[in-house]
């Protein structure tokens, strides 16, 4: 004999607590994290968090699954039918949007930060400085956010220590533009040609370098280059947004928000002169440039491994304590040695 089909309202009645914490228990089991978000908000997600999208090797992109997934993958289908399921999953909800689940996708996730940092507090920060850069930027200091940031970033001065930064750094030029092979190509360029950065102003002068060739060729565009190996020959104090949990322990969730959110880390055309986008982390480069850090580390938004750049915001240390080793032409996969004399 057959198991009489029930209708949604006999599933209702025979569940009146629902199904929602079962299936948290199970998302919590699995991923020891909450739902960041489902297919309805995922954009609106990505656009607060965009550096979530690659960080941890993709751990935001490889979380993703469909609901029925996890009822077909976990205890849940021991405990109720898929006529049930289907019934009762319609009564979760999104905890960002509030869409039902139902034949809906999900994202277990956590951003990575240590401290219960309220991410939609957070956002609301967000909205204030976005709306800022795009009136009255240079009223930053208004904000109470921007001014407790820059508070933050002169008290960190006194506890980093100074390093001598032993890796090779690269510096990378369109290969069309390069009008001679020799290293004077790769310093800084003159003023009058100098656009808005992500840490510099307009014909304000500051050294960008990467870790490595590739981040240096995924930075301009992934045009046929030239690559100059370089090496800072004195020891500096770098504000380091890439592991503040190491560098910067007694504010590390507060500059790991801001890394994560688009604030900072939001990918932009790199053309055009007019781009609010950088508003904020310009901000964090006066800021760091006013307590006399020498460069900022930080996380390319273009490829996230291991990689990261270095902006160096200290003339002296881009006038005189750099060294160029070698000239490459890189194409993104095969590095010639041009083996140029200085």
């Amino acid at each position: 004999m057959q198991n009489k089909t029930l209708s949604k309202n006999e599933i209702l009645e025979k569940f009146p607590h629902g199904i929602e914490t079962d299936f948290m228990t199970e998302i919590d089991s699995w991923f020891s994290t909450d739902i960041a978000c489902c297919f309805e908000c995922v954009n609106d997600y990505l656009e607060y968090w965009p550096l979530a999208y690659e960080a941890n090797d993709a751990e935001f992109q490889k979380n993703s699954m469909e609901t029925k997934y996890i009822y077909e993958s976990t205890i849940l289908k021991d405990l109720y039918t898929e006529e049930e399921f289907d019934v009762l999953i319609d009564e979760v909800h999104c905890p960002r949007c509030h869409a039902s689940f139902k034949d809906n996708m999900i994202w277990p996730y956590d951003l990575p930060f240590l401290s219960d940092i309220d991410t939609f507090e957070f956002e609301c920060k967000i909205e204030e400085i976005t709306t800022l850069s795009q009136t009255t930027p240079f009223l930053l200091l208004k904000n109470k956010f921007a001014s407790e940031v820059h508070d933050i970033l002169h008290s960190l001065y006194d506890s980093t220590k100074s390093i001598n930064l032993e890796q090779t750094l690269y510096r990378a030029r369109i290969s069309t533009q390069v009008s001679k092979l020799h290293y004077d190509e790769f310093k800084v360029a003159p003023k009058k040609f100098i656009g808005e950065g992500r840490y510099n102003h307009a014909g304000e002068q500051v050294l960008y370098l990467a870790s490595d060739m590739e981040t240096c060729f995924n930075e301009i565009g992934k045009e046929l280059c030239y690559i100059a190996e370089i090496n800072i020959s004195k020891e500096i104090k770098i504000l380091d947004l890439t592991e503040p949990y190491e560098a910067h322990q007694e504010h590390e969730d507060i500059l790991n928000a801001l890394i994560f959110s688009a604030l900072m880390s939001k990918q932009i055309s790199t053309t055009g002169y007019n781009k609010p986008a950088y508003i904020f982390s310009r901000f964090i480069a006066d800021c760091a440039k006013s307590a006399q850090f020498d460069a900022i580390k930080y996380p390319s938004t273009k490829a996230m491994k291991e990689n990261y750049n270095l902006v160096i915001i200290n003339k002296d240390i881009y006038t005189n304590n750099t060294e160029f080793n070698n000239l490459y032409l890189f194409d993104g996969n095969t590095n010639i040695n041009l083996k140029i004399n200085t």
